[in-house]
């Protein structure tokens, strides 16, 4: 008798590199009993399944690997799109696995039965579902092909609940890709010609700039970037998802363009007469509402998407490469190339970079406002403690515009992680980032009350897998972003929609085991810090800070002109 579905599945996951299996268990159970007791997959038990998805996806975006979760059939796989949503948006190579409903029960109203793969093609790159057991390998090896070739993305396969105990053929074997255990597969370079054209338009500018997006990340293409702006001694500006493009305080790094952004960045954006597209898809977030670069700019794109190309702007020039193998050209283009003729711009630019220093500076040494710990000075505070290679996990909203443009990355590479759209996904995040890197480098999340409602029960979670990361709370006791909303946009009050009690979450944290502290002394937010990393436990810092000053964000300018 051949192996079981089961065990083929479980052997073939592990055979693509899997160390881990991410899930909220149900049925069936087979599947998880061969990973972990004969595949040497470790089982990573969550309190839900979208937070054990969260922790699948930053596991996914650090490492480039596949990486899998599962959850039961029926109910737990109707909580799995809105699971995959920040991987979609995120590009991450996640492969969702669940049962369905048995084949001998399909359609005759059995217990739990839910027509499940509709649900999943809008958000997955590929969705299928396995229609004979001796299929297994081979619809696998699609499923990681899919998460991992082109744009990597989130992926979804259904077995049907009576197909895991049922035996393979004798004669199929177990099939796996060597090329597929990471990204990138194939490395996609643009013709001679456009790379010679876009050398010829970056010649003619007065004022070129770099926009480098999320796509210099997933191609590990961070070195070749610096070398080629060191080169040609162009300045950088970088999306949210682009952030740790560049080292943000090498002297060509201007930071976070966009709606979430520095001001001196969407100022040097709005003044290029060229820009260097690099890996974005200049969607509404990094463009502020497609607002920047302005009018007249001459842009040449490059991304590994051809569907995005062209999509939002008119482009001088398209081209369709791998951002690491295209860079490499670039600098082969550029050897022995004359000198630039824009040093005064980049001058200008720097100048402009210092004074943003200077003006933040000033403004983060201010403490307290209105009897609570100023955001700004938490900022300061955290970017103090952050060493070079600790991995930063923001939620989205304005965890990811405080973290993004005010602490800053100091080498480059993929070190900062944050909620792609979805609030809450921080704090699960946090925890498959910290199984990412091990021992080896510190994990900081930074979450607001608000975010950290979501997954509570996964603090136990945090200490039973002894997982030593330390979780930033920005306790404002509200809703920060709707109550700025009401207040500057809408002008009129709706407390019911924006506020929260304002509750002591170290004490929550106490309770459940971890190591956690309250701080409402500015002069006590360095030292808890430093309790929490020594206690070598998953710890929680709630720091209560005023909900006065709105993250650096574009969305209020006309009724409230930021600092930042």
């Amino acid at each position: 008798m051949g192996m079981t579905v089961a065990q083929a599945l479980a052997q073939g996951i592990k055979a693509y590199g899997a160390e881990y299996i991410f899930t909220l268990t149900g049925a069936p159970q087979e599947p998880l009993l061969e990973m972990q007791n004969r595949a040497g997959i470790q089982v990573v038990l969550a309190r839900s399944e979208r937070a054990a998805f969260c922790m699948a996806d930053a596991y996914a975006r650090l490492t480039g690997r596949p990486t899998f979760g599962s959850v039961q059939f029926g109910p737990g796989a109707t909580y799995l799109p809105p699971s995959l949503i920040d991987a979609f948006w995120a590009k991450s190579p996640l492969i969702a696995i669940s049962a369905s409903t048995s084949t001998q029960m399909k359609h005759r109203l059995d217990y739990q039965e839910v027509d499940q793969l509709p649900m999943f093609q809008p958000f997955t790159k590929w969705s299928g579902e396995l229609q004979a057991p001796n299929r297994i390998f081979d619809l696998l090896t699609t499923a990681v092909r899919a998460s991992v070739s082109g744009v990597p993305g989130p992926v979804y396969l259904a077995v049907p609940h009576d197909f895991f105990q049922l035996s393979l053929d004798s004669t199929v074997t177990m099939q796996c890709d060597e090329t597929l255990r990471e990204f990138p597969v194939h490395r996609l370079t643009p013709p001679a010609s456009e790379i010679e054209a876009a050398v010829a338009v970056l010649s003619e500018a007065e004022r070129p700039l770099i926009f480098a997006g999320g796509g210099i990340l997933l191609s590990k293409a961070w070195d070749e970037l610096t070398r080629f702006a060191e080169k040609l001694e162009i300045p950088i500006v970088t999306s949210l998802a682009g952030k740790g493009s560049i080292a943000e305080t090498h002297q060509l790094a201007v930071g976070v363009a966009g709606r979430y952004s520095r001001r001196v960045a969407n100022e040097v954006l709005a003044m290029c007469d060229t820009c260097l597209v690099i890996g974005s898809r200049l969607g509404s977030l990094a463009t502020d509402g497609f607002t920047l670069p302005r009018p007249g700019s001459r842009i040449i794109h490059v991304d590994l998407d051809p569907m995005i190309l062209g999509r939002t702007y008119k482009e001088e020039l398209s081209m369709i490469g791998d951002a690491k193998a295209t860079l490499e050209l670039f600098l082969n283009a550029v050897e022995g190339e004359q000198e630039p003729t824009w040093r005064d711009w980049t001058e200008e630019v720097r100048g402009k970079v210092t004074k943003w220093r200077s003006g933040f500076s000033e403004i983060a040494s201010k403490q307290i406002l209105e009897g609570r710990i100023d955001p700004r000075f938490v900022m300061k505070t955290l970017n103090d403690h952050v060493r070079d290679d600790d991995v930063v996990v923001a939620d989205t909203g304005y965890m990811a515009s405080w973290a993004s443009t005010l602490i800053e990355q100091k080498i480059p590479g993929r070190f900062s992680l944050r909620a792609a759209g979805s609030l809450g996904w921080a704090f699960p995040g946090a925890m498959g980032a910290k199984l990412a890197v091990g021992d080896k480098q510190r994990v900081l999340c930074l979450t607001g009350d608000g975010g950290l409602g979501y997954h509570l029960a996964d603090m136990e979670t945090a200490l039973r897998w002894k997982l030593p990361m330390v979780t930033v709370v920005m306790n404002n006791a509200s809703l920060a972003f709707e109550y700025h909303v009401q207040k500057y946009l809408h002008k009129e009050m709706c407390p019911e929609a924006s506020d929260f009690l304002d509750t002591n979450f170290a004490k929550v944290a106490q309770a459940f085991g971890l190591h956690g502290e309250r701080v409402t002394d500015p002069d006590e937010l360095e030292p808890a810090l430093r309790r929490a990393e020594e206690s070598g436990k998953p710890s929680l810092v709630d720091v209560v800070v005023s909900r006065e000053v709105p993250a650096p964000t574009t969305r209020y300018e006309s009724a409230q002109p930021r600092e930042l």
